[in-house]
């Protein structure tokens, strides 16, 4: 796929994905599918360990692409038929059940839709700058991507989305560090250099580690319950430690070293 709206990069285990569609970096929907493309390719691709998204400009991204929901408002004829939910949707869903760490770094605006990727990753690393807020219902709108009103209740809890919702007076990367949305909070210029320095450091883990790890956190926090999700947790801890890595890693902690790890 050619990329047009975004920037798909390696370096070494990380795959970088930069939106470059400023000043707003607007989520259209081409750029929707380009980032799930691009996921998708990452996924396959055993070199990579982590997915590090970033953007270009000032602003992390404005929300939702304007011209495309004017086209969606009048009912014109569009190239790509999927409506904005179910792309939006589908690329959320990804993040979320990604099998790779993932992580994000963003500073300026990330307003509407834009928080939505955002919050689905697994670190959010934010500049002194950043400021978030998602008014759904104050468009007359309830969200359709599967976060604010669905992931992030159960993410934050209730009070804490209520408020973010309802009061909708927005968040500065403090305010999103206090409330649990963000992980760290750095000065503007270093967002990026921060972002792939935890990036690098992700990619470092073992890779079967984390697929499953986060199959664990996601079991437990979607409702299996907490005597399924331990029986869960027993059966894949059990596989891990049957491989090399497992072996090569418990090796190297006797020794005081980091383990290189090769997904087997």
């Amino acid at each position: 796929m050619d990329y047009c709206e975004l920037i798909v990069e390696k370096v070494g285990r990380v795959g970088v994905l930069t939106l470059n569609r400023p000043p707003k970096n607007s989520f259209s929907k081409k750029l929707l599918k380009e980032m799930l493309n691009a996921m998708e390719a990452f996924e396959r691709d055993d070199d990579i360990r982590t997915v590090f998204l970033k953007s270009s400009g000032e602003d992390f991204s404005q929300g939702a692409d304007s011209e495309d929901i004017k086209k969606a408002l009048a009912g014109q004829v569009e190239d790509i038929k999927e409506s904005f939910a179910e792309l939006g949707g589908a690329l959320i869903e990804k993040i979320d059940n990604y099998p790779k760490s993932t992580i994000v770094a963003a500073k300026g605006r990330c307003i509407g839709g834009s928080s939505a990727v955002f919050n689905a990753f697994d670190i959010r690393i934010v500049g002194e700058s950043f400021f978030i807020k998602d008014g759904d219902i104050y468009y007359g709108a309830v969200g359709s991507w599967g976060m604010s009103s669905l992931r992030l209740p159960i993410w934050i809890g209730r009070n804490r989305i209520m408020d973010y919702m309802f009061l909708n007076e927005g968040l500065s990367g403090r305010m999103a560090y206090e409330m649990g949305i963000a992980s760290k909070v750095v000065a503007d210029e270093l967002v990026d250099e921060v972002g792939m320095y935890y990036a690098q450091k992700m990619s470092s883990a073992a890779p079967l580690a984390v697929k499953y790890f986060k199959e664990c956190v996601r079991k437990v926090l979607y409702g299996a319950g907490l005597e399924e999700s331990r029986n869960f947790e027993l059966e894949v801890a059990n596989k891990v430690l049957a491989t090399e890595d497992a072996k090569a890693g418990l090796a190297a902690i006797i020794r005081g070293e980091q383990a290189e790890f090769f997904g087997r």
